[in-house]
């Protein structure tokens, strides 16, 4: 279970991976420094969208302490804004296990490339950074390996200020006056498909992609009308995810 981020122990951290070497371990304060200072921006704008989920939790009925575990332990805007699409009473809980697994998927692959940018950083030490890796995060830091700046400490500077913004914004959201009903409601309505909107430059692999895109397509319009939008995505994406697995593409 991820617990709430702790300054002090987060700066303990840092100084005791900064004091090995970096032959044995690419990790530096300075890299935290400048992937902290790189990813600052993210702080408002995964904080704007951690508020509006906080509104809609506190909407469903959800206590604040829940809402706020809810967005450290799982610490996922795609996976939350789907769940947050499938909730009901009683919560089914499987379909919403099956939509996170589904939807963060992608990490197995992300993290897997950073076991190939780090293969000195012991487990011990990795395993706790990646507990708060976002897309944006792995992106900059593979750019930054591109450049031959290969730095872990990049990795953990650039994925704090984003969870920051996002827990601290889910609870902001729900301690605010803000009625979940009118725009807010709107907002949430469309944060799953804002979410897996902004996936999709990341994820096209030229006209290869076309094909299974497509097909999850006309499976997703399909399934909307009878099982609803998040299902219409969980399902499109599996069956389009299927087809290219079967072709033989490269994830």
């Amino acid at each position: 279970m991820r617990r709430p981020l702790n300054c002090r122990a987060l700066w303990l951290m840092v100084m005791a991976m900064n004091s090995v070497p970096s032959t044995a371990r690419p990790f530096t304060a300075a890299g935290f420094r400048r992937g902290f200072i790189a990813a600052l921006p993210f702080i408002i704008s995964n904080g704007i969208a951690g508020a509006v989920m906080g509104v809609a939790y506190r909407g469903l009925g959800l206590g604040f302490g829940a809402s706020v575990l809810f967005s450290t332990v799982v610490y996922s805007a795609t996976a939350q804004a789907v769940t947050l699409g499938l909730w009901a009473l009683p919560p089914p809980v499987a379909a919403m296990m099956l939509a996170c697994a589904a939807t963060n998927a992608r990490y197995l692959v992300m993290s897997a490339h950073l076991r190939q940018l780090f293969p000195d950083m012991p487990r011990r030490l990795m395993l706790p950074i990646l507990l708060i890796l976002g897309d944006a995060s792995w992106l900059m830091t593979v750019a930054e390996a591109e450049k031959g700046r290969r730095d872990a400490g990049y990795l953990l500077g650039s994925s704090v200020p984003m969870a920051i913004g996002w827990i601290g914004g889910t609870a902001l959201g729900y301690a605010t006056p803000l009625t979940p009903h009118g725009p807010v409601a709107i907002a949430a309505a469309f944060l799953p498909l804002a979410f897996i909107a902004s996936l999709l430059p990341t994820q096209w692999r030229g006209l290869r992609s076309l094909l299974p895109w497509t097909i999850a397509a006309i499976v997703g319009v399909a399934v909307a009308g009878t099982l609803g939008q998040s299902w219409a995505m969980l399902i499109g994406g599996g069956v389009g995810t299927l087809a290219s697995a079967l072709r033989g593409d490269d994830v």
